[in-house]
């Protein structure tokens, strides 16, 4: 499978293709097991396949992240600590924890990785100010 395949589709049919490749492999080793595996080259290709298609996940999942902290950031009335603070605890009510967002907001706004609480992390945002921290979180959204 190419890199190319994977990176055209949307994240349902990633996941899709992802159960479709596990059962795939369950059988495979189910057939090995019996002895009646004819090319067992494609148990360690389906592995890597499957590698691919949740890193692919993964990218996606941590893009679409990185562009709802960029929208909350930006939709901050006014750019104060306790305002940022309750900007990130509003990102992790959603299907992200509020560990998975201080990680992701380190990732773009703490190079040092200095271990910070979500107040912390929320003052360091605050202090680059709104036009910088917003910028930073959509540029992060590109790379990845």
């Amino acid at each position: 499978m190419n890199i190319s395949e994977i990176r055209d589709k949307t994240r349902v049919e990633l996941a899709a293709q992802g159960r479709d490749l596990r059962t795939e492999l369950f059988n495979l080793k189910l057939q090995r097991a019996s002895s009646q595996l004819e090319k067992p080259i494609r148990l360690r290709q389906l592995r890597r396949d499957i590698a691919r298609v949740e890193t692919q996940i993964t990218m996606l999942g941590r893009k679409e992240a990185l562009e709802n902290l960029a929208s909350a950031l930006g939709q901050v009335k006014e750019f104060t600590a306790d305002s940022v603070a309750g900007a990130l605890r509003g990102l992790a009510k959603g299907d992200r924890s509020r560990k998975d967002v201080l990680k992701l907001c380190g990732a773009v706004y703490n190079k040092q990785r200095v271990r910070l609480t979500g107040g912390e992390m929320a003052q360091l945002i605050q202090a680059k100010g709104r036009d910088k921290a917003v910028e930073l979180a959509k540029q992060a959204a590109i790379r990845n």
